[in-house]
């Protein structure tokens, strides 16, 4: 049990100085399907990206450069980052399907698996939702009844970003509906990333006295590609048609995360906050839409174009600014780190998969333990270490049915360009053996869309009543 702490301090030291650092705000900002060239910030991103705002974070923080999101699509690797935990440790491999592994199987984060909201609530927290949640669709799936106080969002892998009249006649599907603390809200006229950043600026101001933990999720830049004549005009320049809506929806985004920076700064919070951001997976590919340049692959594989993510932390006056990282970290680190400066000591929170980040990126220690990263959705899987990276994943880069498996070193070949499985038989064998004993600690699949999972037995969608 978590005893409840409404106040602590911590020492945290960097060189020679010492800082009080009182118990911090946590934001937790997700982008969607945001590629890891998507970023100005990155000297390997594309050079059409806007991106001030997420670059401020990265200039006045943590950027790290092999950051990594729980799995390769939306759901899964938001129940990691929701739970602190590998989500196959509960069978969730893969989007919510019409099959599931036998009849009564819930659909959704299982209800006995503790959130973060629920972890932060306890601890005294105000906790806040909005955004994208896709982690189940009855109404007791929904962040209102997993730890979160406040919350302003909609339910599915996508929806329009123009909710009202100006692009669906005022017929809104339920799966674009957006709810307030589970009441639907009427149709509106508002970008929905600009209500998003709107709502996050306004949660700030209503308990900038408080602590509070808030976690904003866009489904910028996931598809349905639409983005507001303003910001489509700015980019006239960029020719192919969803390139250009991709890089507006990001550019929005961005204004939006900028806004509630300003926000914190204004209202003194910016060095009493600790501020994470990173993409739930990798971009869906160029020319397209996201680009993960220089990586290999895309959303939806194993390969690192489908988890390697931007990912970057703040905190000013703690974190020292600027600097670039190159350890492998993963979204359930944020989980992991934000409890432990928040005064929980991870022992006394059993099932956590992720480490404390925060004496590595404060420079108190100069690496991470050595440990395995995992990804699995029992067709496609990958493990890597600090050096070595092992995968067996089906590829759209290729032609119809191709399928990768091998061995590449990350170290120096982050394109995974070169297979060394037959140079190295012993680092395959150790890295299979690692893969083998991580697994026997999983569940098998609960529910998805591949015939491996189980029977088929319909997919109604349903969504909270109206």
């Amino acid at each position: 049990m978590i005893t409840k702490v409404m106040m602590c301090f911590a020492l945290v030291i960097v060189g020679t100085r010492v800082w009080a650092a009182e118990q911090p705000n946590v934001i937790i900002i997700l982008a969607d399907d945001l590629g890891y060239g998507d970023v100005a910030y990155a000297s390997a991103g594309e050079k059409d990206m806007i991106t001030p705002n997420i670059d401020r974070l990265a200039k006045n923080g943590v950027q790290f450069t092999s950051g990594y999101a729980m799995h390769a699509v939306c759901g899964p690797s938001r129940a990691g980052l929701l739970t602190g935990r590998y989500q196959q440790r509960f069978g969730y491999h893969d989007n919510i399907g019409p099959r599931v592994r036998e009849p009564g199987i819930e659909r959704g984060l299982p209800l006995d698996q503790r959130t973060f909201g629920d972890y932060f609530k306890q601890l005294g927290y105000v906790t806040g939702m909005i955004g994208k949640w896709h982690d189940g669709d009855e109404d007791r799936f929904w962040p209102r009844n997993r730890g979160f106080d406040e919350t302003y969002c909609f339910n599915n892998g996508a929806a329009n970003y123009f909710i009202g009249p100006r692009n669906n006649a005022g017929r809104t599907p339920k799966w674009g509906a957006i709810h307030r603390n589970g009441s639907r809200l009427p149709d509106f006229d508002e970008y929905l990333t600009d209500a998003f950043g709107r709502e996050s600026v306004d949660f700030v101001e209503r308990h900038k006295d408080e602590r509070f933990c808030l976690y904003l999720s866009f489904n910028a830049v996931h598809g349905p590609m639409q983005a507001t004549q303003q910001d489509l005009d700015r980019l006239a320049h960029i020719k192919d048609t969803d390139r250009r809506a991709c890089v507006a929806m990001n550019y929005n985004m961005d204004l939006n995360i900028g806004r509630l920076l300003d926000k914190l700064e204004s209202s003194g919070l910016t060095e009493k906050t600790l501020v994470f951001f990173y993409s739930d997976n990798g971009g869906s590919g160029m020319p397209k839409n996201s680009s993960n340049r220089p990586l290999r692959g895309y959303k939806g594989e194993t390969l690192e174009g489908g988890i390697r993510v931007p990912f970057v932390v703040q905190w000013k006056g703690t974190i020292p600014a600027g600097r670039t990282l190159d350890e492998p970290v993963i979204a359930i680190d944020i989980v992991a780190t934000a409890l432990k400066t928040a005064g929980v000591e991870l022992d006394t929170a059993p099932g956590l998969d992720g480490v404390d980040l925060m004496p590595y990126m404060t420079g108190r220690k100069a690496r991470l333990k050595d440990r395995y990263l995992f990804w699995d959705n029992s067709v496609n899987w990958a493990v890597r270490d600090r050096e070595w990276k092992l995968v067996s994943t089906q590829s759209k880069g290729g032609s119809r049915g191709e399928r990768v498996n091998g061995l590449f070193r990350l170290s120096n070949d982050i394109g995974e360009s070169k297979e060394l499985s037959g140079k190295y038989p012993e680092v395959v064998k150790r890295l299979e053996t690692a893969f083998e004993q991580w697994q026997v600690r999983n569940e098998t699949p609960r529910f998805g869309w591949g015939a491996h999972v189980g029977p088929r037995v319909g997919y109604r969608g349903s969504f909270l009543p109206e």
